[in-house]
């Protein structure tokens, strides 16, 4: 599991300080990634990313699939059906069970995460090696990209959602976005047509913290050559925050994840 979440869907985790939710509501985003591979090929379309989310004030539940398919394909076979629920505290929703379904070397796989009392139940366990070894306080101090992703409709305002740093535990490696204060970007025709009202972009540096196993002289950095480029966007002038686009040059070319539709129902 090392390799799809810090290049995909980790990277669209953001978070906010403790705040009051937004009235009780369901989600439906879609994404589209795109690479220019080797900066020669102009973008062309390499991933989908579909997540539903139900956000209310004492608990949350969310579930997302996502698939590669051309070039990415042919370079790294993505298939991943996930899902996280648990409560919301302090006004963020906390990890408590998180599991993900992969289609590994044509067999499915099927792992689960439970946050229990000093410790993080892996099934099945994986082995805690790598430089540094995980430990339990390492995957304490982490939540699932799904719980993390979640957070951005609870956020108070734009700016909370670059004020922190945050921690990753994908049942096998722990990992950490680190992120830098954000400023305001102007809209875009598309950004209006989704419904957004404001925007704002950080910068976010990809950290290996615990679980990672590299040969001598192999990248510590999932193919990142730069930081990453996130914008978060407000939709209407007093509705939740959201993710919009992530922007990167990687190894393999220079690679964007773009909002292309989402969906809001009041409960």
């Amino acid at each position: 599991m090392k390799s799809a979440w810090p290049a995909a869907l980790a990277i669209f985790a953001a978070a906010a300080a403790p705040a009051a939710a937004q009235p009780p509501m369901r989600l439906a985003f879609d994404y589209a990634g795109s690479l220019n591979a080797l900066h020669v090929t102009g973008e062309v379309k390499v991933l989908s990313l579909h997540v539903d989310e139900t956000a209310r004030a004492g608990d949350f539940a969310t579930r997302a699939e996502m698939h590669s398919f051309g070039l990415l394909r042919a370079l790294r076979p993505i298939d991943i059906a996930t899902a996280a629920t648990g409560p919301v505290a302090a006004g963020l929703p906390q990890p408590r069970a998180f599991e993900f379904t992969t289609l590994d070397k044509k067999q499915l796989r099927r792992v689960t995460l439970v946050w229990q009392p000093g410790r993080v139940l892996v099934t099945p366990p994986h082995h805690d090696d790598g430089d540094p070894p995980l430990t339990p306080a390492a995957e304490l101090s982490a939540s699932d990209p799904v719980t993390l992703f979640s957070r951005a409709v609870y956020a108070r305002s734009g700016a909370e959602l670059c004020a922190r740093n945050w921690r990753f535990f994908d049942g096998a490696v722990v990992y950490e976005l680190r992120f830098q204060p954000g400023g305001p970007v102007a809209l875009g025709p598309a950004d209006k047509a989704l419904g957004l009202t404001a925007a704002l972009r950080c910068q976010v540096r990809y950290t290996e913290v615990a679980g990672f196993r590299h040969r001598p002289g192999e990248r510590r950095d999932e193919g990142l050559k730069s930081d990453i480029h996130v914008e978060f966007g407000q939709l209407g002038p007093a509705g939740p925050w959201i993710f919009v686009s992530m922007k990167a040059d990687t190894i393999l070319g220079y690679a964007k994840v773009q909002l292309t539709g989402v969906q809001v129902q009041r409960m």
